[in-house]
């Protein structure tokens, strides 16, 4: 009998120790879940903050060129363009603005004679 109690004894105490290595297990498993999930969202924040500031040094550094060519009609219904230093180009009221002479083009419009 004692023999009997003793062997009970040794399997609860074995039975307690793998629940107690069980019961750690899970909890190491969560916290490296939750560390690895910190992990992770720190690298993303770090790596959106990186593209954020790489996109602001670029719109920096690009050359803002507003547009320069004015476009309307004169009493005719023509459409012309005025390139600045051009003779009417302060006086002209613009309809359109363009970038480029052949953006100006290809809308319809030609260029002013002065």
């Amino acid at each position: 009998m004692k023999n009997l109690i003793k062997f009970f004894s040794y399997l609860f105490l074995l039975a307690g120790g793998f629940l107690a290595i069980f019961k750690l297990n899970q909890k190491n498993k969560q916290m490296l879940v939750k560390k690895t999930t910190t992990f992770q969202v720190s690298q993303t924040i770090a790596a959106i903050a990186a593209t954020l500031e790489q996109t602001k040094q670029e719109q920096l550094t690009q050359e803002v060129t507003p547009p320069l060519i004015k476009g309307n009609k004169n009493a005719r219904g023509e459409l012309i363009y005025h390139l600045p230093g051009g003779a009417f180009y302060e006086r002209t009221n613009p309809v359109e603005w363009f970038e480029t002479e052949e953006d100006a083009q290809a809308s319809g419009y030609r260029r002013s004679a002065r």
